[in-house]
């Protein structure tokens, strides 16, 4: 254990006064982006003509992206006054995250990209049906609408406890 604090005290003596400043703002850089919003979100690709089939393809569009980055196969968007204003591909094997639904991590892009939590009369557009988690997320969001699969079946407004 003495070796171990003996090491720590020769690395901290080591590292000078103008490399400890720069390590401090280096580390309050990289927390800081943390908690600043994303700016540099990659602009949305809108598809030439606006309508329930276009936003289906891009949601599958984005399930083909999460299948060839061996995640699992679900894409989703989120429309607002026909113009996408959130996306993504399933994120829960990319992130580590079981939360990282496409649905979900779509509805957290929308909210960014507006600055609002509220999607009020917004749609979700996705792969297939929502989950209860995604679907209650939707709710909370205040989207108005869900679609999914190919087959473009509207399910209605999203609710907390649906039974089934």
């Amino acid at each position: 254990m003495t070796n171990r604090i003996q090491e720590h005290d020769n690395l901290a003596e080591q590292i000078t006064w103008p490399k400890r400043r720069f390590l401090v703002f280096a580390g309050a850089g990289l927390l800081l982006t943390n908690f600043l919003p994303s700016s540099g979100k990659a602009a949305v690709r809108q598809p030439d003509k606006p309508d329930n089939k276009t936003f289906i393809e891009r949601a599958f569009e984005l399930q083909n992206l999460a299948r060839s980055r061996g995640d699992q196969a679900f894409g989703a968007v989120v429309v607002l006054n026909g113009k996408i204003i959130g996306q993504s591909e399933s994120r829960v094997i990319q992130d580590q995250d079981p939360t990282g639904h496409a649905e979900m991590a779509a509805i957290r892009d929308a909210a960014r990209r507006l600055n609002s939590r509220d999607l009020k009369n917004a749609v979700l557009y996705s792969s297939s049906r929502p989950c209860p988690m995604c679907e209650a997320g939707a709710y909370w969001a205040g989207i108005n609408k869900m679609v999914h699969g190919r087959e473009k079946v509207n399910a209605g407004a999203p609710q907390i406890c649906r039974s089934s």
